[in-house]
């Protein structure tokens, strides 16, 4: 199955359509409540895997503080990123800040935990990738306006977070696994959230040296960034960006993405978990899944997936849904994914 999924990606003929169903706790609850299923990724037959290089440390009182000494608490919408309660260069100078020595121990142990996973198509996650670990450490507000203003300190943070990412490709990469998951959001519903030209100066260049090395490595590169992205979409490919998610259809017209850019990527989403999932009706979202594999898979590059991690107000049946249109297109193509 593994080699049948890289051969999807790389946009072969007569490949299956892989899926990947990834879902929050809360949603994992219902599943778990409506199904009875004990194992989750197993029930939802999912083709991908995913693990984060993520190990936060939890305090009594609810919050988190994560590998860059962040704080975070846990937010009421459902989902598991949560919001930042104490931004820790608030409270010192860029220089005092010293940037976290890699947890060796726990990256290979990630790996090894991919690696076990003969089957399927593996990625070792970052999270927080660039531009939003930067803004988790100095407030949004302070790292957009230093990026405007071409201050000294957002260049020291993009500095310290490119080489801490460098020395964690350095332990990680020797180990077999598939793809390098890359995490960062710099779109909004229209357009970068920090503008084109600044996301060329300062985040491009750093990312693409981790693309590079990620690459040169033998790893595929997926990227993960919400919101839309046009502006530089050319650039995404330029970087060695082989898979492209979230694909929010609230953004994109699909047919017109897949047209101008579905030669040189892969797209990982789709279906909308923001404005169609929460409200369908199972039989509309089959039928949704089915438009979008109509559009998507034709040609191969295509991963059918929500276009974020299920949250607990979609209903299970939805969910259910997509995976019935995936196994019945493949079925209809005569593909097995096996």
């Amino acid at each position: 199955m593994r080699q049948r999924i890289i051969d999807a990606i790389r946009h072969k003929d007569g490949c299956p359509v892989p899926w990947n169903i990834e879902i929050t706790e809360q949603f994992a609850d219902n599943l778990r409540a409506r199904t009875g299923c004990a194992d989750c990724e197993a029930f939802l037959k999912n083709h991908m895997r995913r693990i984060k290089y993520k190990k936060n440390r939890r305090g009594e009182d609810g919050r988190e503080v994560d590998l860059f000494g962040v704080t975070w608490m846990r937010g009421d919408d459902g989902g598991d990123v949560g919001v930042v309660a104490e931004y820790p260069l608030q409270h010192m100078s860029v220089e005092d800040y010293v940037f976290p020595e890699i947890d060796v121990d726990f990256a290979h142990s990630v790996c090894e935990k991919l690696e076990a996973d003969t089957s399927r198509f593996t990625m070792f996650s970052i999270t927080m990738g660039f531009f939003e670990r930067a803004w988790s450490l100095m407030g949004m507000e302070d790292v957009l306006v230093n990026m405007a203003m071409e201050e000294d300190d957002v260049r020291l943070v993009y500095d310290g977070i490119l080489e801490h990412h460098l020395k964690l490709l350095d332990v990680v990469l020797p180990h077999k696994f598939d793809a390098l998951f890359f995490g960062d959001d710099w779109g909004q519903q229209n357009g970068l959230i920090m503008g084109p030209k600044l996301w060329r100066q300062y985040i491009k260049p750093g990312v693409a040296k981790i693309f590079e090395k990620a690459r040169s490595a033998g790893k595929m590169v997926v990227l993960h960034s919400c919101g839309d992205l046009r502006e530089i979409m050319g650039d995404l490919i330029e970087i060695g960006v082989d898979v492209y998610n979230t694909v929010q259809p609230e953004i994109y017209d699909l047919k017109e993405l897949k047209r101008e850019y579905g030669k040189d990527l892969t797209f990982y989403g789709g279906i909308s978990t923001q404005q169609f999932l929460p409200t369908a009706t199972r039989a509309e979202s089959k039928g949704k899944a089915r438009e979008v594999l109509d559009i998507m898979a034709d040609g191969g590059g295509y991963i059918l997936s929500p276009t974020h991690a299920v949250t607990p107000d979609i209903p299970v049946d939805n969910i259910l849904a997509i995976i019935e249109a995936g196994e019945e297109y493949n079925a209809a193509i005569g593909a097995v994914l096996a």
